[in-house]
């Protein structure tokens, strides 16, 4: 009780803090290193026509939303396999999934074709795989002191009703103003590996760690590692409770001679779901400061490769961290490494989130990446936003699957046995090579449902859906004449939800 009460004192000591006053990021790459910008960028990525098919549509149950995979098309071959398997998986959790190939386009052809998607489709979010069109913005002196910024901007694709202005030099490729309806209308993940290895390869490995994650072979300790450099030790205590919000189990460094590269390094080495680093940095590492701030020592973005730290998810409170049009930048290490990282929020400019609590909560509530990063943006959007707003967020971008859940999605397929005494669903063998029985136990009032998914996911049946007072129940498949057709041989799972609680049981038939 006593930690408790500290820990609120301190929200209350911290919460007079004028947002203005933080110190801001600085881009801490060395001498002579400066942002890429528009002009090199495009050089290397010009705008051509729009081209898109759809590849494949995967139907869910209705449970949860409608959502839409973006891939460019030049690699989408190599992938087929593991966006099919992304889909199924999904299609499990409920979604809809449209997935689409894509070729050429500009920022503004991809935008309503996104729009289009939205309001006819009434997708949620989408996921963009490969090297797709980038918005980008500019201002003319950023946070009143900085000078002339340009950035990518997926909060281009995230609001698709707001007005996007090119006033300050028209007709230049970047926006430059924002207005009317600005609140977001879905949410964006992007799978970007700009130069850090072979795209497929490094996108193959990524949909590997994705599906191991969801299916709870990639989990890891549900602790969090909160490590602030010492610009913003005074806002400490408050950002790590927002942490804590999500992960209570964190661990906290925050003091001036001990938050060093060195010390990140070896942090980084414990095991935990989620890293929360607040540095100064450039795309290719990060800063921290030491002996009364005279001194600093470096964490290399290629070390997040090269050290491969057991971390899933972060939080990159780092300046252009999360650049995905520079080479090797370190948002995308961070997930595109060999063992773990799957997803990452962080800044494509001088800026970062600020107002945590809108993030980590609804994570919180078992809501998406994708999700969570939306209603994070909406509340920053929800009475138009100041200038300095703009400067911190507008470069705010999601890297990752953003259907993902750091509290974890029970997809796992669990066998019959009768050491699983939790699963309330046992299989009885064959009978007359016609129908199995299942028997259910519930032990309380509750709602149960049973169906049955092929082993792409697809559901092709619904065996049960009623309230139960408590007792024995079996229910029988008859997969002879299952809606009147005979049932292929192969892997089917059973599934089960109980009182909000998912159970999986699998069965093979042979014929």
């Amino acid at each position: 009780m006593q930690k408790l009460t500290l820990i609120l004192l301190g929200i209350s000591l911290l919460s007079g803090f004028d947002h203005n006053n933080i110190p801001l990021l600085r881009w801490a790459g060395p001498e002579g290193t400066r942002p890429g910008t528009y002009e090199e960028w495009i050089n290397q990525n010009p705008y051509s026509e729009l081209t898109y098919t759809l590849d494949k549509i995967v139907y869910g149950d209705g449970r949860t939303g409608n959502v839409a995979i973006l891939t460019q098309q030049s690699i989408a071959g190599a992938l087929t396999n593991e966006i099919n398997k992304l889909m199924n998986n999904l299609q499990l959790e409920g979604y809809t999934v449209f997935s689409y190939l894509i070729s050429g386009g500009t920022p503004e052809s991809l935008r309503t074709f996104l729009r289009n998607l939205y309001n006819n489709n009434n997708i949620e979010g989408a996921l963009f795989i490969g090297n797709l069109p980038v918005a980008w913005f500019e201002i003319a002196n950023d946070f009143n002191q900085y000078g002339y910024v340009q950035f990518p901007i997926d909060l281009f694709y995230m609001d698709l009703n707001g007005t996007w202005l090119d006033t300050m030099n028209t007709g230049n490729g970047k926006y430059d103003g924002h207005t009317g309806n600005i609140n977001p209308e879905i949410y964006i993940g992007r799978l970007t590996p700009t130069g850090i290895g072979v795209d497929t390869v490094l996108l193959k490995n990524y949909f590997r760690k994705n599906n191991a994650y969801r299916y709870d072979t990639l989990s890891l300790q549900r602790r969090a590692l909160f490590f602030c450099d010492d610009d913003w030790i005074p806002w400490a205590p408050q950002w790590a409770y927002e942490v804590s919000v999500l992960y209570p189990d964190t661990m906290n460094y925050w003091h001036a001679e001990t938050t060093r590269a060195s010390i990140y390094r070896t942090k980084l080495n414990t095991p935990r779901a989620w890293v929360a680093v607040f540095a100064h940095s450039w795309p290719g590492g990060h800063q921290f400061r030491y002996n009364n701030g005279n001194s600093y020592d470096y964490y290399y973005s290629s070390e997040y490769t090269s050290q491969d730290p057991p971390a899933n998810f972060y939080n990159h409170f780092a300046c252009s961290f999360a650049r995905y049009t520079e080479n090797g930048y370190g948002g995308g290490r961070a997930i595109f490494n060999q063992s773990y990282g799957l997803g990452a929020v962080g800044s494509t400019k001088t800026g970062s989130m600020l107002e945590f609590y809108y993030f980590y909560r609804p994570l919180s509530q078992r809501k998406t990446l994708g999700q969570a990063f939306k209603d994070w943006f909406t509340y920053i959007t929800q009475n138009g936003v100041t200038f300095d707003e703009l400067c911190w967020h507008y470069g705010m971008t999601l890297l990752g699957d953003p259907w993902l859940k750091p509290t974890g999605h029970n997809l796992s397929i669990a066998e019959s046995s009768a050491k699983k005494i939790l699963n309330p669903i046992t299989i009885q063998s064959s009978i007359s090579n016609q129908q199995i029985a299942i028997n259910l136990n519930i032990n309380s009032p509750c709602y149960a449902s049973i169906t049955v998914h092929d082993c792409t996911g697809r559901k092709i049946n619904t065996l049960l859906e009623k309230k139960f007072i408590d007792g024995n129940k079996k229910i029988y498949w008859d997969f002879a004449d299952d809606n009147h057709r005979k049932i292929a041989g192969g892997v089917y799972i059973i599934k089960a939800e109980i009182d909000g609680r998912v159970y999986n049981s699998k069965i093979i038939l042979l014929r």
